[in-house]
């Protein structure tokens, strides 16, 4: 396989309040799942109810055919890469898609990643987007097995 990585922000253009936010999110990680699991894709996506983080593993074809598809997606606004290469391994090879919705219990991730205040993806790199999205994973996972 042909192993890539593509590291991309878009701008939320869901309307409404925070619950309709976290249901957009659910239904798009939903679907997220499932044709990221028929076309051999990991990643993680960070959500901030104004900005998506998104990093997407897989097949070069396949990751750049999905990122097409973003950029034209009426929810996502904006959208800009930040890196597309190859890599040498998957950093999610375990999530077809993680979800991750900001919220104060994750801000100590945040702040370790010299993001104090809202997401300005304009001052990040693709290097701190993949290490945030592998710290919000160990926190989701370590939330879910129950250890503090």
């Amino acid at each position: 396989m042909n192993l890539h990585q593509i590291v991309y922000y878009s701008r939320n253009t869901v309307g409404g309040d925070t619950r309709t936010m976290l249901q957009s999110l659910r239904d798009i990680v939903s679907v997220s799942q499932k044709n990221n699991a028929r076309d051999d894709i990991t990643g993680a996506l960070i959500f901030d109810k104004t900005w998506f983080l998104q990093v997407l593993e897989g097949d070069a074809t396949a990751i750049t055919r999905t990122y097409d598809r973003i950029a034209k997606d009426s929810r996502h606004g904006e959208v800009t890469l930040m890196k597309k290469g190859p890599i040498s391994e998957r950093r999610f090879a375990d999530w077809s898609m993680g979800g991750t919705m900001r919220s104060p219990e994750m801000q100590e991730i945040f702040l370790n990643h010299g993001i104090a205040g809202a997401v300005d993806p304009t001052k990040l790199n693709a290097a701190t987007v993949v290490a945030l999205a592998q710290d919000l994973k160990a926190f989701e996972a370590e939330r879910k097995s129950g250890v503090s």
